[in-house]
């Protein structure tokens, strides 16, 4: 993940592609709003911008997670 903002606007809507992800808001209480189809890189997931913290929260322990895989790999 790349450090900038994932949301540029407070009003702006959460899409992903994953379905981990999608799963993980949909655990924290949000309800997909839409699909957007898209034929070359697949359907995204569209949640309501309330979901933007719940959102960077699971970017955030997955990068977590990643790094401790990581840490794990270069230990051996």
């Amino acid at each position: 993940m790349s450090r900038e903002k994932p949301f540029t606007h407070p009003n702006q809507d959460v899409r992903t592609r994953s379905v981990p992800t999608a799963a993980a808001l949909i655990i924290a209480g949000f309800e997909p709003i839409r699909v957007i189809p898209n034929e070359e890189r697949g359907p995204q997931i569209v949640f309501s911008p309330a979901a933007q913290d719940t959102f960077k929260a699971f970017l955030m322990a997955k990068m977590r997670a990643e790094a401790v895989l990581e840490a794990q790999d270069g230990a051996r």
